[in-house]
């Protein structure tokens, strides 16, 4: 009997220096323990009973018949009487640190019940060990103690305590000024299922106020709080609850009902709840998807399609339809309806009935490739990375339209209308903060994803969307973990692009509309086109044409690519008259070069044979080649055997896009860049991936 102690004794042990420690205790048959606990100065406490007494009510307890509630609490010391297996999984699941299980029945260390809770404690990562407590006639009671380290995580769902009640808590928050309304139901409160919670749409700046006082006390009556702009811990899903310029309307325009709560006006009540039956409810609404179809599942709280009907006539609004489709119509005529990107954020809510309304934007237009927007965020833009950003989508095949740098009320539309108005940190340590520069880009060669990553992005179209996950790691590769942050959003196709694009500079759709319609006209190839030979595309297309009856090789390059062609007519058209190595210009315009066409060796398509054949039979063709440019004053910075063609005319060398003219040449041509390497500080253009030490290794073990 030694080792017996009593729970309130445990408990002071467990939180000596916390006299604010919520402390709930379940299936309580007398307050003996609020009261002993309350003596050492622990008043936080709410004390359950799950039985009617036979005699009058015992004024310090709360009664409530409800098994849920050994989860539905916001305690952070769970004491659990009398339980069984359903308390003590339920208990699992709550917010609680220590949980202090007494059975209703005499356990041992190796009975059932044990060895149960110990396995699904293990499970749920709770430490566990047996306590002797006496209780207060001193008889030992055998119970079972678990323990863990738990960093409560900011959630909407919140607990009142019944002792402070509804009607003091609104109290409360109309005393002291705090933004919100009551979102629905409020004629119905208070509540007499404690599985009804209460809806709260709250400000911003009110928010934590609210979280306060309801986290002041042991709190069992369900609360869900949401922020106006859809803060961490106060959003749905991870997006804003209703687009945040909509949930600042509600709130500017709220009405005091009965002189107790705050409410939605009339009006924006029949359309809030029009868009928690569409979008939060969906399917689960009563509502059918489509007009005349089959209810899939009828509630059991709330007659949505009664109710909203009724309210549509208090509101002089004409419901014509009733089905979620229709309703979508009519929030979409109010500018009521989410956005592209939100609604999809919201299918796996709603239901994948919300597919058939997400339709190609009225600004879409017909072109050959694809558009495609990103979102340069707050964090990167003061970072200065902008300028590194759009080069390396650049150097990566994205074409810039234009890049808009966002003025204080784009930031707020752009803010509001994309990412479903959640703009917060995410997974990462640091916020990549709010929108700031819109990329509008175009890709004349998009990839379509294969199955495994569709699967994982059913919504990206375009494969190359995904270079912004590569972009991200290169960002905070030279940051510590707690200095990262996420630099950039994007859309996921072209609708969600036209939407961002119609949110914050409409204006510019028309332009974007005739800039790729020419670049798209300049690109096409107007040649009977036998092959497509292109590796990367990065910054041109390869083909094999027909010219004038005889097969040739057309490069055509992109937008913005200028500065490659013209390198490359340089060399075809001016130095391959003073190096036979180099094939001669056939003919070029603004945008392309024409070539002959080499027919290779076959055999020359294995990286190991063609190397070498090189290094047995060219070695003096490749000193040849380095020692004109070098003596030319050029170097190749892109010079590597893939671009070396072994032809029936002999050696050939092709692909100057990135012919580099020395500032300074080198002392002597065995230091030039095309066998060496260019310097590790090289500022011009260099291909995308390459390390100067790469390209000296590669040519040492060909040349020496």
């Amino acid at each position: 009997m030694a080792n017996q102690q009593t729970i309130s004794g445990y408990i002071k042990d467990s939180y000596p220096s916390n006299q604010t420690v919520k402390i709930l205790e379940y299936n309580a048959e007398t307050s003996s323990l609020k009261k002993q606990l309350a003596a050492s100065g622990y008043t936080n406490f709410l004390g359950i009973c799950t039985d009617e007494p036979k005699q009058g009510k015992d004024a310090d307890l709360y009664y409530a018949n409800e098994k849920t509630l050994t989860y539905k609490n916001n305690a952070e010391v769970l004491v659990i009487n009398k339980a069984d297996f359903l308390d003590l999984k339920n208990a699992f699941h709550s917010s609680a640190n220590l949980i202090l299980f007494i059975p209703s029945r005499i356990i041992d260390r190796a009975s059932f019940l044990p060895l149960w809770a110990y396995k699904l404690a293990r499970k749920k990562k709770w430490n566990f060990h047996f306590e002797t407590f006496s209780d207060i006639s001193g008889k030992a009671r055998t119970g079972i103690v678990f323990k863990r380290n738990h960093q409560k995580e900011k959630a909407a769902r919140q607990y009142l305590s019944p002792e402070l009640g509804l009607e003091n808590f609104f109290g409360l928050l109309n005393e002291r000024k705090l933004d919100y309304v009551i979102l629905r139901w409020f004629d119905e409160l208070p509540f007499l299922d404690l599985d009804e919670d209460v809806d709260l749409l709250i400000s911003d700046e009110h928010i934590e106020k609210v979280r306060d006082l309801l986290n002041e006390k042991v709190g069992i009556l369900p609360f869900d709080i949401y922020s106006a702009g859809g803060l961490p811990g106060s959003n749905f899903k991870n997006i804003a609850y209703y687009p945040p310029y909509i949930a600042e309307t509600i709130l500017d325009q709220r009405e005091l009902w009965n002189s107790k709560y705050f409410i939605p006006s009339k009006r924006h009540y029949f359309l809030s709840l029009m868009y928690h039956a569409v979008y939060h409810k969906g399917e689960k609404s009563g509502v059918p998807a489509k007009t005349g179809g089959t209810v899939k599942k009828i509630p059991q709280d709330h007659d949505y399609p009664g109710i909203l009907q009724k309210l549509a006539g208090e509101t002089g609004t004409s419901l014509e339809e009733i089905s979620l489709e229709s309703f979508h119509h009519v929030l979409e005529d109010e500018g009521w309806a989410p956005s592209t990107d939100t609604i999809r954020k919201l299918i796996g809510v709603s239901g994948n009935w919300l597919e058939s309304i997400i339709k190609s934007s009225e600004h879409n237009f017909e072109k050959d490739g694809e558009l495609m927007v990103f979102v340069v965020r707050e964090w990167a833009e003061e970072r200065q990375l902008t300028g590194k950003i759009t080069d390396w989508f650049e150097r990566n095949g994205l074409c810039l339209i234009q890049a808009v740098r966002l003025d204080e009320e784009q930031k707020r539309n752009a803010a509001q209308s994309m990412r479903g108005g959640n703009w917060g940190q995410g997974p990462w340590p640091v916020s990549g903060g709010k929108p700031s520069t819109l990329l509008v880009m175009y890709d004349y060669h998009p990839k379509p994803l294969n199955a495994k990553m569709k699967k994982k992005y059913p919504h990206v179209s375009n494969e190359h969307y995904l270079l912004k996950e590569q972009l991200r790691s290169e960002i905070n590769f030279s940051l510590s973990k707690e200095e990262r942050a996420n630099p950039l959003h994007s859309a996921d196709d072209e609708i969600e692009a036209l939407d961002y694009i119609a949110a914050v500079a409409p204006d510019l759709l028309q332009e974007v509309r005739s800039i790729v319609t020419e670049w798209d006209n300049v690109y096409r190839t107007r040649e009977k086109v036998i092959a497509d030979v292109s590796e990367k595309k990065r910054r041109a297309k390869v083909e094999i044409i027909e010219y004038k009856g005889q097969k040739a090789v057309k490069k055509t390059y992109k937008a913005g690519k200028q500065r490659f062609l013209e390198r490359e007519k340089f060399v075809y058209g001016e130095l391959s008259k003073e190096c036979e190595f180099i094939p001669k210009l056939i003919d070029s315009g603004e945008n392309y070069i024409i070539v002959p066409y080499l027919k290779t060796n076959r055999v020359t398509e294995s990286w190991h044979i063609k190397k070498q054949i090189l290094k047995r039979k060219h070695k003096q063709e490749i000193f040849s080649i380095n020692e004109f440019f070098y003596n030319k004053g050029y170097a190749l910075i892109d010079f590597h055997p893939g671009n070396i063609l072994l032809t029936s005319e002999g050696l050939k060398v092709i692909d100057f896009e990135f012919l580099y003219q020395y500032k300074e040449r080198p002392p002597n041509v065995r230091d030039s860049f095309d066998l060496n390497g260019f310097p590790e500080d090289f500022t011009e253009d260099r291909p995308y991936g390459i390390f100067p030490k790469q390209r000296r290794n590669m040519w040492k073990k060909i040349l020496y």
